[in-house]
């Protein structure tokens, strides 16, 4: 990878020296050319073949183009560009409409419309699933049980594209004047803040619902499984009251897992809410992703895919840091004295005490 970024291309090199037209000028506006061609392939990662009367090099220009790992180096190099980081786009009008200048701009301008949505509703739909889940467990085999199951089943078999057309059909037949679509925040002078969010509410009603019931299902099978357990029964017979032993040992066991869940969760909302945002005019980030891949804009999908494993990773450090909130149990590394430097000088320690050990057994031996 190193050699292919910083050595010259083999392209233009047996391009420039044997295959152009005799004659300085040409030889050099070729050349420029090809050079040009070549710097737009980086650029936009894709192969962009030279103008200019030079078709008949365009199978050497296949053959000799820049391979994956070296468009790859290329790319991060261009991460740290002040003045375009991250690349180009293929389309300039991208840009120019959305009134900014880089891919990071465009990709942060659109997501924080995505956010509009989504946070209200992970919020609502994590409270009401673990509130639910909770009952669904203590009340398990009972008709309240079968209901909450019942209405779970139902939406998470319904996918959003389904729910979508039926919720803005129920709005247009009982509101025919109501304002479904998206309102921009920034349009304050027009719209009230009431308006916006009566606009907002069936997209966040669709989605609440939509992710309702994951949070509802594996809520109660963490609460029938810390009810069942030892420590629980323990505590009954020692005469501990329902919410003494819901908040001192249900909800503290049910704690750790619930936020190894919920947090990673909030990831598949804000990035995979294409469906939504073409229904109720959501100019958000799912949709500029979903674009990028039909107008071929490889360094726009780079970012995003970048940007979003970027956040994965942020979450799975905060559910790790949560774990030691969560549970006096787990402590870290520091505290407990078993990092890595103790973890060595230890075994430094052992393997003295047994080469001590095998000399004066050898000692002994010979001495007897």
């Amino acid at each position: 990878m190193a050699v292919a970024h910083f050595s010259d291309n083999p392209f233009l090199k047996g391009v420039t020296s044997s295959n152009l037209t005799e004659g300085s000028k040409k030889v050099a506006d070729q050349a420029a050319a090809i050079r040009n061609a070549y710097e737009k392939s980086i650029q936009y990662h894709y192969t962009y073949a030279p103008a200019g009367g030079l078709e008949a090099h365009l199978n050497d220009w296949h053959s000799y183009k820049v391979n994956e790992f070296s468009r790859f180096l290329y790319w991060i190099q261009s991460a740290f560009d002040s003045e375009r980081p991250f690349g180009l786009v293929v389309d300039t009008r991208l840009l120019s409409v959305s009134n900014v200048k880089t891919i990071p701009e465009l990709t942060f301008k659109y997501l924080k419309y995505s956010i509009w949505f989504t946070l209200p509703s992970f919020l609502i739909s994590a409270t009401l699933g673990i509130a639910l889940g909770i009952l669904a467990g203590y009340k398990r085999g009972k008709v309240i049980d079968s209901i909450i199951n019942a209405f779970s089943l139902v939406f998470s078999a319904l996918p959003s594209f389904v729910i979508a057309p039926i919720a803005i059909s129920l709005i247009l037949y009982f509101a025919p004047t109501a304002h479904y679509k998206f309102i921009d925040p920034s349009k304050s002078d027009i719209f009230s803040t009431w308006d916006q969010i009566k606009a907002a509410l069936p997209a966040i009603t669709i989605i609440v619902l939509g992710s309702l019931s994951g949070y509802i299902t594996y809520t109660r099978n963490q609460v029938i499984s810390a009810l069942t357990s030892n420590y629980v029964l323990i505590a009954k017979t020692k005469g501990l009251s329902t919410p003494q032993i819901f908040f001192k040992y249900v909800l503290r066991n049910i704690s750790i897992p619930l936020a190894a869940a919920l947090i990673p969760s909030y990831i598949g909302l804000l990035s995979g809410g294409i469906i939504l945002e073409t229904y109720f005019g959501v100019p958000g980030i799912s949709r500029v992703f979903a674009d990028s891949f039909t107008k071929s804009e490889i360094n726009l999908i780079m970012f995003n895919t970048v940007f979003f494993t970027f956040l994965s990773l942020m979450t799975v450090i905060v559910v790790d840091i949560s774990y030691a909130i969560l549970d006096p149990r787990i402590k870290l590394a520091s505290s407990s004295q078993a990092g890595m430097v103790y973890k060595f000088k230890s075994g430094l320690k052992r393997r003295k005490l047994y080469d001590l050990n095998r000399k004066d057994q050898g000692l002994e031996k010979g001495g007897k």
